[in-house]
Parts: C-alpha cells; sequence; structure tokens
C-alpha cells in the first residue's frame, strides 16, 4: 500500500480527471480504470477551515506499491 500520510494536502478545485481518482474509480497514479483496482492508502484536500479531508484511493496492480510522485499533481 503507498504511504500517502505525509503526501502535500491538493488544492480544491481539481479538473475531471483528479476528482475520477479521488473518488477511487481509477488508478491514482496513471488514471488506468479498465484494470483490477487495489486499494492504496488516502490523499488530503483541504476542507475549507484548515483541515484536511482523507480520500481513499486505488492503483492497478502495476503502481500499487508506488507512492504518487506529487500528491498534488496525481
Amino acid at each position: 500500500m503507498a504511504n500517502t500520510a505525509e503526501a502535500p494536502t491538493l488544492a480544491l478545485p481539481v479538473d475531471d480527471q483528479v476528482l475520477v481518482r479521488l473518488h477511487a474509480l481509477a488508478c491514482f497514479s496513471c488514471g488506468a480504470a479498465s484494470r483490477p483496482l487495489i486499494p492504496a492508502g488516502h490523499v488530503y484536500t483541504g476542507d475549507g477551515d484548515g483541515g484536511r479531508y482523507g480520500w481513499p484511493v486505488v492503483a492497478c496492480p502495476e503502481h500499487v506499491g508506488d507512492e504518487p510522485s506529487r500528491a498534488d499533481q496525481p
């Protein structure tokens, strides 16, 4: 599972491709949606009050062990 606990907070608003990844409908690393998807930790967005909101993300088998290179640019 990717270690995303210390990943930077994503800035909102995000585009449609990022939103699909935040909803765990595509691999967080490559965006693939047609492969099997495996839980891969969490990424965070701001909650509007200075806190963070966690999103459970998934990865394809090729990227399940990868950490997002930059969580603010998935």
